[in-house]
């Protein structure tokens, strides 16, 4: 009997491979459909904020002091041509140390403003025979004076020049107690007006050691002529007013800054 053709096994294979390939398609669709846009969305950014970088010091101009730094720092020690100069009033002391070695003391107070140096010292109890006899003229050590200064005191005013190099002139009285072998104490004063040189070497902040050369002349004196005659176990000896003359020291101080 006639009826409809039968398919081959070829065809029947190939429409089921097309039923699987429809039904792979659907599948995928459903799940594009159900993940959403969220499928395709751009990854979500973190929301820690970014580390901001430290910001560098400003680095401060050449020749400018560092914000904060302490004003109690000296000036730069490197030898300059220019002369050193202080913006405010500054106060400081030192001690000589010569009069150490001659068994007595020198203290002096000091102020200085822009290039100006003013100083009043005052040193007390030197015996000009210690330190084997450094004090002396060669005519007192010749005539074995003892010679004993109870005091020595004034002022000076001067001006920096090159650095802390300085220069000035200083005005003193000076009071001796002299006699001779054997014999009586004599008193007198002298006077002297003379030139002062020193350098400042600042060491750690405000102190410093001074090193100077000074000179001071006698130009008035408490002793008729100048001279005056010791008595002492052999025989009168003339005595002329000492003369401190040129002479060099070296002191410690401070100075204060503000």
């Amino acid at each position: 009997m006639n009826g409809l053709p039968r398919r081959s096994a070829s065809t029947r294979g190939t429409a089921a491979s097309v039923r699987r390939a429809i039904s792979v398609t659907a599948l995928a669709l459903e799940l594009v459909v159900l993940a959403g846009p969220r499928a395709f969305a751009a990854p979500q950014q973190p929301t820690t904020p970014p580390v901001s970088r430290a910001r560098e010091p400003a680095m401060p101009a050449p020749g400018t002091e560092p914000h904060g730094a302490s004003s109690d720092t000296p000036p730069q020690r490197d030898l300059r041509w220019a002369p050193a100069s202080t913006k405010d009033v500054q106060v400081g002391f030192n001690f000589g140390l010569l009069q150490l070695g001659l068994g007595g003391f020198n203290v002096a107070g000091e102020l200085r403003y822009h290039r100006l140096w003013l100083e009043y010292s005052h040193g007390m109890n030197l015996t000009l025979n210690k330190l084997g006899g450094f004090g002396l003229t060669q005519t007192e050590r010749d005539q074995d004076l003892h010679i004993r200064v109870p005091f020595t005191t004034g002022f000076g005013v001067g001006v920096t020049l090159v650095d802390e190099l300085w220069l000035g002139a200083e005005f003193k009285a000076h009071g001796y107690d002299v006699n001779a072998p054997g014999g009586p104490t004599t008193s007198y004063q002298t006077y002297s007006i003379g030139p002062v040189l020193g350098y400042k070497y600042y060491i750690w902040k405000g102190l410093y050691v001074n090193a100077y050369g000074r000179y001071w002349p006698n130009v008035a004196t408490s002793l008729d002529g100048g001279k005056v005659t010791l008595e002492g176990n052999n025989g009168p000896v003339e005595h002329t007013a000492h003369d401190f003359g040129l002479f060099a020291n070296v002191s410690v101080g401070y100075m204060f800054r503000k």
